[in-house]
């Protein structure tokens, strides 16, 4: 079956958490790393002390609130997956505008090293011509 908490064991089994814990510390009862107690054990335990369809009926009642939840929790992850998916498309989208404005900056850095090696061909030839062709053109 499944794990209730001790404290929902304690409320469907009409018994205090006292009684749950001494049960644990005997080992009549499991309780895994979550802290949650098997309802197999209890039902075992204490099932016989209160009216069993009632008790039958609770549990049933509690493993299928618990199978909602953990269908609506699935629901979520399907919610948060799409919204990642999401952002992934958004970011892909935004890395290839980057990588175009990166090529035109080097596009542009290009262009700007050719004008400036060209001028300075153009002040270098300048600086050869004699001093009378500066003086009179």
């Amino acid at each position: 079956m499944s794990n209730v908490s001790i404290n929902q064991a304690s409320k469907l089994f009409k018994i205090s958490r006292n009684t749950i814990y001494a049960r644990i510390k005997k080992g009549d009862i499991t309780k895994d790393s979550n802290g949650n107690v098997s309802v197999q054990d209890m039902i075992r335990l204490f099932g016989s002390r209160q009216d069993k369809k009632a008790t039958n009926n609770a549990v049933k009642d509690l493993l299928s609130e618990l199978e909602h939840t953990e269908q609506d929790n699935s629901v979520q992850l399907n919610n948060t997956e799409q919204l990642l998916l999401i952002e992934i498309e958004q970011l892909k989208r935004l890395i290839e505008q980057l990588e175009k404005q990166l090529e035109y900056v080097k596009a542009n850095e290009n262009w700007l090293k050719q004008q400036l090696e060209q001028k300075l061909i153009e002040q270098k030839s300048y600086e050869r011509r004699g001093l009378l062709s500066k003086l009179f053109g």
